[in-house]
């Protein structure tokens, strides 16, 4: 005898099939952007062919993987985070979905600041752009942590657990609040300020590691979230 779905077998397929295309076309946006930014570095004039002149030719575009590098590492870092916190979401919403749209749009805009910042990363006016960039990326993963944190919206299993909620915060907060500090660096003419709004950026992960030992204390006796968190 088959067992005739009921209204809220139905309407839990549909919900978790919904979930998991937002989280899909997620996964594909962030995949684009991070093959846009090798797609970027053009493959180098030869003037002399010759190794000597091959050789020449890809130490000047030094800078622009460097750049590709950095920005690899920063979307990976943001998809990580993107990736472990969605695996908390049981439900969506409207509003989820735009949340989710705002970070994927400051996420497609990497490969064109990334590009601009390494062809012109000396200029301040270019690092200031690229770092903007990036804080909008962290903010709006911030806002997105926020609304799923909240108890009243009823999406997320972290919603009840406040050391979780609390952890999760603070690292895309603190990503948000180095990206805030290069760019407010920038502002001022002074070589130490632009020098210091460049190697800032190694403080993230350095933060990180901090965060998450930290974190990890408190998750000892929840191995399957703490799993999932880190």
């Amino acid at each position: 005898m088959s067992h005739k779905p009921s209204h809220h077998d139905i309407f839990l397929n549909r919900r978790e099939f919904q979930l998991e295309r937002m989280i899909l076309f997620s996964d594909a946006v962030f995949a684009i952007a991070i093959t846009l930014l090798v797609i970027e570095i053009r493959i180098p004039v030869i003037k002399e062919e010759t190794t000597h002149g091959v050789i020449e030719a890809l130490i000047e575009k030094i800078p622009e993987f460097f750049g590709f590098f950095l920005s690899f590492a920063v979307i990976g870092q943001f998809w990580t985070n993107h990736h472990r916190i969605f695996g908390f979401i049981t439900n969506y919403t409207t509003k989820l979905l735009w949340l989710n749209l705002n970070m994927l749009f400051w996420i497609v805009l990497v490969p064109f600041t990334s590009n601009l910042n390494s062809v012109h990363g000396n200029l301040n006016i270019v690092w200031f752009v690229y770092s903007f960039n990036m804080f909008m990326i962290a903010l709006s993963m911030y806002f997105i942590d926020l609304y799923i944190g909240n108890k009243k919206r009823n999406i997320s299993t972290i919603a009840n657990n406040p050391h979780i909620k609390k952890f999760v915060y603070r690292r895309s907060l603190v990503a948000a609040l180095i990206f805030f500090t290069a760019m407010v660096l920038c502002l001022f003419n002074n070589t130490f300020m632009s020098i210091t709004s460049r190697i800032i950026y190694f403080a993230i992960p350095l933060t990180m590691v901090l965060i998450n030992r930290k974190a990890k204390k408190y998750m000892l006796n929840m191995p399957l979230q703490s799993n999932l968190i880190f």
